[in-house]
């Protein structure tokens, strides 16, 4: 009941927040989700022991996230100052040295996991094509909730209902196949929702590409920040959403598909 809560809470005012002001407070709210999640996924490697070095990851995702959005910003930088000063950070901290390596490779890793992939939740936003303009870059953000949302809430009751045989039992016990299938099930019949309701370009091809190829992606997202939590013994990245746990826990599927919905768009939906 908790997820039905807060979808009726979130959707409408995420619709609001996505059609009808301009990118730029789309842009914030992704940016203050980035770094609510690169906290729990620090919090995730310091249960394990690593010591991360919090704000230069937070310096490093915040400048990975801004080459999506600012042209003048040359996307080899971050990769430059990751490379170089948290390994100086590393040096100049001291102590065990024997967890240096670890303690780094934390840091960068989450810090371009969390930049990248929500960088690309932010590019899906600003894409301003004919006939629509900007809105185009909303339609598809849209599109890219309503699908993985869809997904997820399907594989959630199909799955605690009728779930009887396990997906990955070593990774996420309670998921299930019949839960898997239902997800994909449900991101189709979201990706042709979307196609009646506000994105009639949208082909059957599309609306087949979308639904099974999102659905997918995003249940191996879910798994990956399952296998994250499991790694560090904890149930849940944290307890922000209700009936969800974490900010990662909410969006880990949207980070796996958004850069495939926006590589299909590019090179098979824009040509058209």
């Amino acid at each position: 009941m908790k997820r039905v809560l807060s979808a009726i809470v979130f959707l409408p005012v995420f619709w609001v927040i996505v059609k009808k002001f301009q990118p730029g407070l789309y842009q914030v709210l992704i940016l203050a989700t980035a770094l609510l999640a690169l906290r729990e996924l620090y919090r995730l490697a310091e249960a394990r022991g690593q010591r991360c070095h919090r704000l230069l990851g937070a310096a490093l995702a915040v400048l990975i996230i801004a080459t999506f959005v600012l042209p003048g910003v040359d996307p080899h930088l971050p990769l430059l100052l990751g490379l170089t000063i948290i390994p100086l950070a590393a040096l100049r901290r001291g102590g065990d040295w024997s967890l240096a390596f670890g303690d780094i490779a934390a840091t960068f890793f989450i810090a371009a996991f969390v930049g990248v992939l929500f960088g690309y939740l932010i590019e899906l936003r600003v894409i301003d094509e004919p006939p629509k303009g900007l809105e185009t870059g909303a339609d598809l953000v849209f599109l890219l909730f309503l699908v993985v949302w869809g997904s997820d809430t399907a594989a959630y009751y199909v799955g605690s209902s009728f779930g009887r045989h396990p997906l990955a039992p070593r990774v996420s016990p309670k998921k299930t196949i019949e839960g898997a299938v239902a997800g994909v099930l449900g991101a189709l019949v979201a990706a042709f929702i979307a196609r009646q309701w506000f994105m009639t370009r949208l082909t059957v091809r599309d609306c087949l590409f979308v639904g099974l190829v999102l659905g997918i992606v995003g249940i191996l997202g879910d798994l990956v920040e399952s296998m994250l939590k499991r790694g560090a013994g904890l149930k849940d990245s944290a307890s922000i959403v209700p009936g969800h746990g974490g900010i990662l826990d909410r969006v880990d599927s949207l980070l796996y598909a958004a850069p495939v919905l926006y590589y299909y768009y590019m090179f098979a939906m824009r040509i058209r």
